[in-house]
């Protein structure tokens, strides 16, 4: 059976998101780089990339060894693409599933940006996202994942919104698993001509304290939380949950 993720993340994806563009990724970018102060000429891995909009904001602050993963081949042929049209050779594109990430200690830093992780039904799954983060990490690395603020998230939830984009009629239902640890969301886009097409996704929202003890089962240490790239507290309004982690340097012999 095809998988949400497996389905959703095409070229319905990138217009049904039009403001989440190469000015966005901009910002995130220099927040990222107040906030962690990552070395631009060591490898760095953008997982969970999509097209490639932080990847194109990263090499315009001057990194120069970047790696994007994704699942979607779709989006991966976007960025590639624009690459090409750019003529660089400083970033490359795998098509990987976030849970096997096929590198070992190559990374010095690690990004999860906009909600890349939650995505599995159950929580070990989610679990071997982080063991393969871990993994591809050198020791001394950081791993940077921004993802939902479960209060907030519930509390700022939108059940229904209708919009027209490029024409196209776009209904999105909204709502909270019974269980409450889910955000579900179905997209129904109504063309002017063709058929309608339907995605649905379903992201778990974890609490701090919930990623603070897989981070740790995975290996990571010294855990810190914000409630923003931008480095506010985190607290149950945050607008969302940004999670720092390390990899602790490797240690010599005894």
């Amino acid at each position: 059976m095809t998988q949400w993720y497996e389905a959703s993340f095409g070229e319905d994806y990138l217009a049904l998101y039009p403001h989440r563009n190469s000015e966005e990724a901009r910002a995130d970018v220099s927040a990222i780089i107040r906030l962690l102060e990552p070395p631009r000429q060591e490898p760095l891995l953008d997982l969970c990339c999509g097209a490639g909009r932080h990847l194109f904001a990263l090499l315009e602050a001057g990194f120069s060894d970047l790696t994007g993963i994704d699942l979607s081949q779709t989006l991966l042929d976007v960025a590639q693409k624009q690459l090409d049209s750019q003529r660089t050779t400083h970033v490359r594109l795998v098509r990987s599933d976030m849970r096997d990430i096929p590198f070992r200690e190559e990374f010095c830093t690690i990004l999860s940006l906009f909600t890349s992780f939650g995505y599995f039904g159950d929580t070990a799954e989610d679990q071997c996202v982080l063991t393969a983060a871990y993994s591809a990490l050198r020791p001394g690395g950081t791993f940077l994942m921004d993802t939902l603020n479960r209060a907030w998230t519930i509390a700022h939830l939108a059940p229904r919104t209708k919009d027209v984009i490029d024409g196209n009629v776009v209904s999105m239902t909204r709502t909270i698993s019974p269980d409450g640890l889910r955000v579900e969301k179905d997209t129904r886009i109504e063309p002017i001509h063709g058929q309608p097409r339907t995605y649905r996704e379903s992201v778990r929202m974890y609490e701090t304290d919930d990623l603070r003890a897989m981070l740790g089962h995975a290996g990571f240490t010294d855990l810190r939380f914000y409630g923003a790239l931008d480095g506010r507290p985190h607290d149950a309004m945050s607008p969302r949950t940004i999670a720092i982690a390390h990899r602790p340097s490797a240690q010599g012999p005894r």
